[in-house]
């Protein structure tokens, strides 16, 4: 909290006016309504912001909105982009970002969330679009999601932020443990998920980590899919991808994990002792078992 105080103090975040972008894709019926679940498929999907299909967004010229986009979606990944704009990253996951992130496009697992500074350009109507995006089972076409409407006098563009927040960037800490866990999918027919080949059991702990402590994990996939790893209570910085190391901008709870691929992320236990979740933010895929519980003992 004491946090998203002082970065909501921030110059160029200060005021800035907020628009909420709840963003769940699903199929209709030919009636026009949601189809159950097992009956959609990929290539049929259209995606919903905040209910309704397509929507309109209105913003005058040089106007300066603050983006807060959830992908509450049961399993769709977003690759969104905004047609004529950058997206201006400032939060990932409800952490604020240590500088301002000018992006093309920004991907979202189910489950993950982004805030983001969007400044209008010149007048005209601009796709904010989800791009085609993944092989096999998981493939999606390019989606609409929404369309921007620049219209109307003109406002001053406001200065964007460039330095946010500061925070203790774990790349280069001295690390009390390394763990590799595993997602997989053991069998096709029938389709079975599993983390470590183990199903979720809510009377096992599969990780205990010492309050305090500084880890490093490796998630690994073994499987042709896509997983969003999420944990619940502890947020991670995000080190490495298939093993090449990456910036550190800051902190999140979700990330994608590549078939066959692997995430390393960092993270530093505080505050919390007790047990709580780790598991893929695919709804079907968590449901079925890919979860486990870590322990944090004092």
């Amino acid at each position: 909290m004491a946090d998203f105080i002082a970065f909501d103090r921030v110059p160029g975040v200060a005021g800035v006016a907020e628009r909420l972008l709840v963003l769940q894709s699903t199929q209709l019926g030919a009636d026009g309504g949601i189809l159950p679940l097992a009956q959609q498929q990929n290539d049929a999907l259209v995606t919903l912001a905040n209910g309704q299909l397509q929507p309109a967004i209105a913003l005058r010229p040089g106007a300066t909105e603050r983006w807060r986009i959830m992908n509450g979606s049961a399993d769709t990944f977003l690759n969104l982009r905004l047609d004529g704009h950058a997206l201006h990253q400032i939060v990932a996951d409800g952490n604020p970002l240590g500088e301002t992130w000018a992006r093309d496009e920004i991907f979202l697992s189910p489950g993950e969330r982004a805030e983001v500074l969007v400044q209008a350009g010149a007048a005209g109507t601009y796709a904010l679009r989800s791009l085609a995006w993944g092989e096999g089972f998981q493939a999606q076409d390019e989606m609409l999601v929404a369309t921007l409407t620049v219209a109307g006098d003109a406002v001053p563009p406001a200065p964007l932020p460039t330095t946010l927040l500061p925070f203790d960037d774990l790349s280069a800490a001295a690390i009390d443990r390394r763990r590799v866990l595993t997602f997989e999918e053991p069998s096709q027919n029938p389709f079975t998920v599993a983390i470590d080949g183990k199903t979720f059991d809510p009377n096992r702990v599969d990780q205990t980590v010492t309050l305090g402590a500084t880890e490093e994990w490796v998630i690994r996939n073994t499987s042709p899919d896509w997983h969003p790893f999420h944990i619940h209570v502890n947020d991670f910085q995000v080190v490495a991808v298939n093993g090449a190391p990456v910036r550190v901008r800051g902190g999140q709870d979700t990330v994608a994990v590549p078939a066959n691929g692997e995430i390393t992320i960092r993270t530093r236990f505080l505050g919390f002792t007790g047990k709580y979740v780790y598991h893929c933010h695919i709804l079907g895929h968590e449901d079925a078992g890919m979860m486990g519980v870590v322990e944090v003992v004092g």
